[in-house]
């Protein structure tokens, strides 16, 4: 038998599937919040424009890239 996977947001590796892990987290109970400040924030799934996709977005409205944030328990 194979082992199963562990998911990304167990191990801590921020790979190109973070955003999917990080959403899968949220789902499992986690709070995602930034690396900076530790200010929880949403996933909006929106365009913030030209550039970079930045889809989480703190209260006060601040824009995050998913591999400035992680999930806490």
């Amino acid at each position: 038998m194979s082992q199963c996977k562990i998911p990304d947001y167990r191990t801590g590796h921020r790979g190109r599937h973070w955003t999917h892990a990080l959403r899968s987290a949220q789902k499992a109970g986690a709070v995602v919040v930034t690396d900076e400040t530790g200010e929880a924030v949403r996933y909006s799934g929106e365009r913030s424009g030209p550039g970079r996709f930045r889809p989480w977005l703190t209260a006060a409205g601040d824009r995050y890239d998913s591999h400035e944030v992680h999930p806490e328990w």
